[in-house]
């Protein structure tokens, strides 16, 4: 192995690694936050910043929870 291999070799290993785990990341679209956490930004986000109640939950909701992908329109007359 030349050293010019190796050296592509080490460099390839640590980038494709990153980017499979960057994109299994981005497919799961999901925050994983301790409760204690979550309940302290609420508590935060209400009492100390004043934000309404109604955009505290929402924001919370599109934060931890996963994105549902659309469902495809199913056609009853094809079986």
């Amino acid at each position: 192995m030349t050293p010019f291999t190796a050296l592509v070799a080490g460099l390839a290993m640590p980038l494709a690694i990153g980017l499979v785990a960057y994109l299994h990341g981005r497919r799961c679209g999901r925050i994983r936050l301790p409760l204690e956490l979550l309940h302290e930004l609420r508590g935060h986000k209400l009492h100390c910043v004043g934000e309404p109640a109604e955009g505290v939950e929402l924001e919370l909701a599109l934060l931890c929870k996963p994105r549902v992908a659309p469902r495809r329109a199913r056609n009853s007359a094809v079986p």
